[in-house]
């Protein structure tokens, strides 16, 4: 049965999936046996898409992404439908830039897990360090979890040592089998909270939100309550679970490519919190040939890796005007 239609009532709902000009959104207070309902943006919220002229040409950026918390009221000529009026200020939001489009994957997040895998695929230290930037820049809390220690037959020194740099900076590293269930440790960290999850396919993304959720899971987004498409494949969903009140994750199935081409040379510069301890003769010293530079000092030194450097030049790289990114190359030809 249709309800009422009652153009007075407003509520605050929370986002929780795209499909073309249509939303899925939760109303709050958000319980975990809330319906989802569709919405659609009026106004000047019905501007698709803002462009920047930053990095590589203009990217463009969706105004509402899974998280954003909006204004609704019932739509006057659909009974089915509400209408977006409004979206409050986020308090954080993480993006991704992926060659003509800046993405916002999630906003008003309390942490973010990045998703790796220490084999079958390999560690990919290049998607990590994009991550870990992008977070940082976004001042949001972020964990690193690296699955499939089961399938080590000796140890991987090469990796060890990155994590353990990483750790010696405050990250929070967890080495996972998830296959055969999670580590208390890790239990406890995703007790609460709403959590964005990054990470490649094959990394064991579903299976951690199986581990974390158990067999009531529950997405929101999967297939339009209008029936007129789905999410793509690099559109966020939102789960949830009856036994997990307090937590929510949002996933981005099909991630491949984490450019960072949206961010400008200064913002690249907070991505990296380390490099803060080799300060330079020049405060907007890019690290690059300018004299005094604290970090080359310390790159030769041997008190920073060359991988964070490397990494951070190649960002630098990935701002300029004449970048243009091609799919499957990573800046320079640095691929992980």
């Amino acid at each position: 049965m249709a309800r009422e239609v009652s153009p007075q009532v407003s509520e605050r709902a929370l986002v929780a999936g795209l499909f073309g000009a249509y939303y899925h959104v939760l109303r709050l207070p958000f319980r975990q046996d809330s319906p989802r309902v569709q919405a659609k943006t009026r106004g000047k919220l019905r501007i698709d898409y803002n462009e920047k002229n930053v990095g590589y040409n203009k990217l463009r950026e969706s105004l509402l992404a899974i998280g954003d918390i909006v204004e609704i009221t019932p739509d006057a000529n659909n009974a089915d439908t509400w209408v977006i009026n409004a979206v409050e200020k986020r308090r954080n939001a993480i993006h991704r830039a992926s060659f003509d489009r800046q993405q916002c994957l999630a906003a008003n997040v309390d942490g973010v897990i990045i998703m790796a895998s220490i084999r079958s695929p390999d560690f990919n230290l290049g998607f990590v360090e994009r991550c870990l930037a992008e977070i940082r820049i976004a001042g949001v809390d972020v964990i690193l979890v690296v699955n499939k220690f089961d399938l080590l037959t000796a140890p991987d020194k090469d990796t060890e040592s990155i994590l353990a740099y990483h750790e010696t900076m405050g990250l929070r590293v967890f080495r996972e089998s998830v296959q055969g269930g999670l580590s208390p440790q890790l239990h406890a960290c995703l007790d609460h909270g709403t959590w964005l999850l990054l990470g490649q396919s094959g990394t064991g993304k579903s299976t951690l939100l199986n581990r974390v959720f158990g067999e009531n899971l529950q997405t929101v987004g999967e297939v339009s309550l209008i029936n007129k498409g789905r999410h793509t494949t690099t559109n966020p969903a939102l789960f949830y679970s009856p036994l997990k009140d307090d937590l929510v994750l949002i996933d981005v199935p099909g991630l491949r490519e984490f450019g960072m081409h949206h961010r400008d040379v200064h913002e690249i510069r907070g991505g990296y919190p380390d490099f803060e301890a080799y300060p330079c003769r020049f405060e907007d010293c890019r690290h690059l040939n300018e004299p005094g530079c604290g970090i080359k000092a310390a790159l030769a030194e041997g008190k920073l890796p060359e991988f964070r450097y490397r990494y951070y030049v190649a960002m630098l790289d990935s701002v300029q005007e004449n970048f243009k990114p091609r799919k499957g190359d990573y800046w320079r030809g640095v691929r992980k």
